[in-house]
């Protein structure tokens, strides 16, 4: 069954005639059209793609079974013209306020639903599975060439800047979200991004980075101390590697979000550092770099064999430094397959 007849059997389910899809990602996996600032419509029978001149040729070329609009003055008076229908639905997460209130402005007579469809791109292809197997790929062996680069001295913008150049040597498109390099007590920021502070010695520094192959990312994190580890730093990164393996033993199929996550977060509660630990454990990863499903404390849906999720435990002590150590992970009916292949074990430069 393709993409397309699931997305319609699934708006069957739904009680809904057609749907207008907005989100950039969706719209490539249901049609494989890959531009952007476009607009998808999906009945029964009809797949239209409603976009500017920019686009048309592009359409043609990547979507030929899908009817072409090519709009002059915006989405929404070409909109008005294709439902047959009143029971619509849309991609709401992917819609501005604004914009909502113009595709209902231009169908007045239509009901509206809301529907998330990334949870019918959480079980991935083969043809899914190769382009995100090749961008871990990618992803691991840039690391494991920046390794000898880092040290005592170096920006951490700089380095990250390497390590995005890497990528892009070895294939990547673009890096799948803003490259993370915090060192020193900013390794405390789970989200901190590369600044231009100074790698110094007896730093913690995290980097957390992904590359982007055929559309597809991938998801790591690997934490590295300059010099020798402290006590307290090798206690923290063993825990936390640890928690990460025991992340990989409990994942599989079956289980929910709230219990990989509730394995992971008991262990390093019960370490004494419960309240360092603030994030989920991880999300789903392909065309987004954050997709369903999660595993976090509110996903109590079971985990579908074939889904692609993080494996990403960490803790954060304020004012001193912390790590993150992150996998990106096959769900398997039987436990999981780990894609992520650099090494994890504590590395002092």
């Amino acid at each position: 069954m393709s993409a397309l007849d699931r997305l319609r059997a699934y708006l069957e389910q739904e009680k809904v005639d057609g749907i207008f899809i907005k989100g950039d990602s969706s719209i490539r996996y249901f049609t494989g059209f890959t531009g952007g600032e476009s607009l998808l419509y999906v009945d029964k029978e009809r797949a239209v793609i409603i976009t500017d001149s920019r686009y048309t040729l592009q359409v043609k070329q990547q979507a030929p079974e899908c009817e072409l609009v090519e709009h002059q003055h915006g989405f929404w008076p070409e909109a008005a013209k294709l439902p047959g229908s009143c029971n619509l639905a849309l991609d709401g997460d992917y819609f501005s306020y604004t914009e909502e209130c113009a595709l209902a402005g231009a169908l007045p007579q239509a009901t509206w639903k809301n529907l998330n469809l990334v949870g019918l791109r959480a079980v991935k292809t083969d043809e899914e599975m190769k382009s995100i197997r090749k961008a871990v790929a990618i992803s691991d062996e840039a690391f494991l060439q920046l390794l000898p680069h880092i040290r005592a001295g170096r920006k951490e913008s700089d380095l990250a800047a390497e390590l995005e150049y890497n990528m892009r040597k070895l294939g990547s498109t673009k890096p799948s979200f803003e490259t993370i390099c915090a060192s020193g007590k900013r390794s405390a920021l789970p989200h901190g991004v590369a600044s231009e502070k100074v790698v110094e010695d007896g730093d913690f520094v995290t980097f957390d980075f992904g590359a982007t192959y055929n559309g597809y990312c991938s998801d790591i994190t690997r934490t590295v101390v300059i010099g020798k580890a402290a006590p307290w730093q090798k206690e923290i990164y063993d825990i936390v590697l640890n928690a990460n393996l025991l992340g990989e033993k409990t994942l599989k199929a079956g289980l929910t979000g709230i219990q990989v996550d509730k394995a992971v977060r008991d262990y390093i509660t019960g370490k004494g550092y419960g309240p360092n630990f603030g994030h989920g454990l991880g999300h789903g990863v392909g065309l987004d770099i954050h997709e369903k499903p999660v595993l976090n404390r509110a996903n109590d849906q079971p985990l579908p064999a074939g889904a692609v999720v993080t494996i990403e435990p960490g803790i954060y002590l304020p004012d001193q430094g912390g790590l993150r150590i992150e996998d990106t992970c096959l769900v398997t009916e039987t436990g999981c397959e780990r894609l992520t292949s650099v090494p994890k074990e504590l590395v002092e430069l």
